[in-house]
């Protein structure tokens, strides 16, 4: 998600993160567990587009965690993930869910830059911490292809979703400009704030929390995203075992 892993080349030219995620499937769940505990995020995109009875696309589905709760509510969503573990972990949460929310998700094995649905098919494409993090840099490939895609795949009046973290509100920001990737890149607020909105979108800050059960079990998401040392530095910042995460969305309508 935010630690920017390395990202390798498939013959295909999907590029795929290494998330450390994929990795630990545990820890993984928890980070999605206790970030944006109260739904803050969803709360915005109902109020662009309601969710209710509409078709979704999750762009970087990862294990599913979004995409079941999104399932619950939408007619359809087709999660799409092209990472192989993360694919295992996405199947497998779908096959342990009720049949009424698993028969609404169907898995695209997929990148962004390349998804396998007509035009003009889904109501809302949704997108949390995968490809889409701006113009091409030393961490990033462009995520421009994958802007094109959406626009392709969303019916008009339909909206885009795009989420990423906010580098100038909240604690986590802190955190991410001192020991993240926007610690030698000055400025990248703005720069990114102005890539998306060459493309037509708006940025808003949806500012929100990651609300842990335990220091310990803080301290272990922010391990995988950071590092060990890292990690200890920040406990050292944090009062009890929640933080304020300010979310930064960048949104448009087709």
């Amino acid at each position: 998600m935010n630690g920017e892993p390395p990202i390798t080349a498939l013959p295909t030219e999907t590029f795929v993160y290494d998330y450390p995620g994929a990795h630990d499937a545990v820890t993984y769940e928890l980070e999605n567990r206790i970030a944006d505990p109260d739904a803050l995020i969803e709360a915005f995109m109902d109020r662009l587009l309601p969710m209710n009875g509409r078709v979704v696309a999750e762009v970087g589905a990862g294990g599913g965690y979004h995409a079941v709760r999104y399932a619950q509510r939408a007619a359809h969503v087709f999660a799409v993930e092209p990472a192989p573990r993360m694919l295992i972990q996405l199947h497998r949460r779908i096959a342990a869910e009720p049949e009424a929310i698993g028969s609404r998700i169907s898995v695209l094995a997929a990148g962004a830059e390349a998804i396998p649905l007509p035009d003009a098919s889904v109501d809302l494409f949704h997108s949390r911490f995968a490809y889409f993090f701006g113009p091409e840099s030393d961490r990033v490939r462009s995520c421009e292809p994958g802007i094109a895609e959406a626009l392709r795949i969303v019916r008009p009046g339909g909206r885009i979703v795009v989420v990423d973290s906010d580098l100038r509100e909240g604690d986590f920001a802190g955190y991410l400009r001192e020991f993240g990737y926007a610690a030698n890149e000055p400025g990248l607020a703005d720069r990114l704030d102005a890539f998306w909105a060459s493309h037509g979108f708006t940025g808003t800050t949806v500012m929100s929390e990651w609300r842990a059960p335990s220091r310990k079990a803080l301290g272990r998401v922010l391990a995988m995203e950071f590092g060990e040392r890292e990690a200890e530095a920040i406990l050292t910042r944090v009062d009890g075992s929640r933080f304020r995460y300010g979310f930064r969305l960048y949104h448009r309508e087709r």
